[in-house]
């Protein structure tokens, strides 16, 4: 690689009036700048992040250390929301993945501390208590789609309750009272929130959930997450007494969910409505019809944690961002109604 010493050289200038034009300084000459950017050009030279940091500038590198998050499709949406933010800043990203590893997260602050980053963002795949290590100095830190407690740095999350309440909104003000609920698994921090919102909604419509069809749709087993499905469907549907909505954990548990009550000779939305979690558009605007579902904002809030990350001025404390209500085909109001 190019040094200063080259491009003094082949500009036929001193080290000194080079690191003059990268310093930006004024006394240089226009003819003399034009010779020393032609020769850079001509060298393929850059300057390096620790010369930057030397002459007492920025190096415009930021990082995100991330858990699993490039490799899960829907919420790399993530990243997406950062670097749109970078680039409206003119800053460098660097992600470090974590691996599902605590000691390599620490080797990872410890890295982009050495590259002297502005800001470091710790990102997750799914909402998420975290507990982020001592070594982080006076780095500004932002994490995001997960969280400590109590707070120490801006966490941006999304608002997972206000989604579950959304999802049972979709179906109660399309007049279902028959709604069951397949969740994601039980440990999860979106579970349990998300189960808050749908009891609110369901109180605030006058209707009694059944605890019967309070299912769990998911298990925690990567290769055979959603394994027991098949059953937790025939459950709902074992007897004339059955739900007329079924509101869905993520979209992928609502697509698998449609397949197999179609296989049952049931058609949704005209026997049962089905909504799904994430707006995951693979799928969600795959599906013929569409199907209905709630948005995670994860490009948002890995914009937000962005802005909040280079603000300079960001205070502690958590920031929920909203999850809304999509409609699309897949809710229609129940059979009986239709048929009055």
């Amino acid at each position: 690689m190019s040094t200063i010493h080259d491009v003094a050289e082949k500009a036929g200038v001193s080290i000194k009036t080079v690191s003059r034009v990268l310093n930006d300084a004024s006394s240089v000459s226009d003819k003399t700048r034009a010779k020393i950017e032609q020769a850079m050009q001509a060298l393929d030279f850059a300057p390096s992040a620790a010369a930057r940091m030397l002459r007492g500038r920025p190096t415009d590198l930021v990082s995100v250390i991330a858990e699993q998050l490039t490799t899960t499709p829907d919420s790399s949406e993530i990243i997406k929301g950062i670097q749109s933010v970078c680039e409206e800043f003119g800053k460098m990203l660097l992600i470090g993945e974590t691996g599902g590893h605590p000691g390599t997260a620490g080797r990872l602050v410890a890295d982009m501390r050495e590259r002297r980053v502005e800001a470091i963002m710790f990102a997750t795949p799914h909402h998420a208590h975290v507990t982020i290590g001592p070594a982080l100095g006076a780095t500004p830190t932002v994490l995001v789609n997960c969280f400590e407690s109590p707070a120490r740095f801006p966490q941006i999350v999304p608002d997972d309750e206000g989604g579950g309440y959304a999802a049972a909104q979709l179906v109660l003000k399309a007049g279902h009272k028959k709604i069951a609920l397949l969740q994601l698994i039980d440990d999860m921090v979106a579970t349990r929130l998300r189960l808050q919102g749908f009891l609110r909604a369901m109180r605030e419509h006058g209707v009694t959930p059944r605890e019967e069809w309070m299912l769990h749709g998911a298990l925690p087993i990567p290769d055979a997450e959603f394994s027991h499905l098949e059953d937790a469907i025939d459950r709902l549907f074992a007897s004339a007494h059955r739900p007329t909505a079924i509101l869905c954990g993520n979209d992928k548990m609502a697509m698998r969910a449609i397949f197999i009550l179609q296989r049952r000779g049931l058609r949704v939305p005209d026997d049962v409505s089905v909504v799904g979690f994430d707006d995951f558009r693979l799928i969600s605007e795959a599906l013929d019809p569409g199907l209905s579902t709630v948005s995670l904002p994860y490009r948002e809030m890995g914009a937000l944690a962005a802005r909040c990350a280079f603000s300079g001025d960001a205070v502690a404390g958590t920031v929920r961002v909203p999850c809304l209500g999509v409609e699309r085909g897949t809710v229609t109001r129940p059979a009986k109604t239709k048929r009055k």
